[in-house]
């Protein structure tokens, strides 16, 4: 009688398990923007400036939070020719930038260092959407030019 117990509640339990969804979380997201930071004017960068990080607009101007994505960490300003990556939902970003913050005080979006389609050769500012779909979920070389001289000291 003990063994008919066990194997109809071993039975139940395994029945149990294989009927009920397992909720695995958010998952991760394998979309993403990835460039890299090229500092022009390195000589000039003001003291006031704390960090650099990048971010990704859906709407100009952005309506919330919910319309920018942002890098995880801060770009390194110590390095030459530094690299970052947004994980990023699928969808059309209508600006990336480079903002920066400044010391003691909270990051604020309209702080723009430098954004996607600045071409400092020709001086010419376009915005250029950047676009992720299903098919292309990784956008490369989204290379940002970021000009110190531009800030006021």
């Amino acid at each position: 009688m003990k063994n008919i117990v066990k194997t109809s509640s071993l039975l139940l339990l395994i029945l149990f398990f294989v009927g009920c969804e397992i909720d695995h979380g958010l998952g991760t997201l394998d979309s993403k923007i990835s460039g890299k930071i090229l500092f022009l004017n390195p000589q000039k960068q003001p003291a006031y400036v704390e960090a650099v990080r990048v971010v990704a607009a859906v709407n100009l101007p952005p309506q919330n939070l919910g319309d920018v994505v942002f890098t995880n960490s801060s770009i390194n300003l110590s390095k030459e020719l530094p690299e970052y990556e947004i994980p990023a939902p699928i969808t059309t970003y209508q600006m990336v930038a480079a903002i920066y913050k400044k010391k003691g005080e909270a990051w604020n979006y309209a702080n723009i260092l430098g954004f996607y389609g600045y071409d400092p050769i020709n001086y010419k500012f376009e915005y250029k959407p950047v676009v992720l779909t299903q098919e292309h979920s990784v956008a490369e070389g989204i290379d940002i030019y970021c000009d110190w001289s531009l800030l006021r000291p």
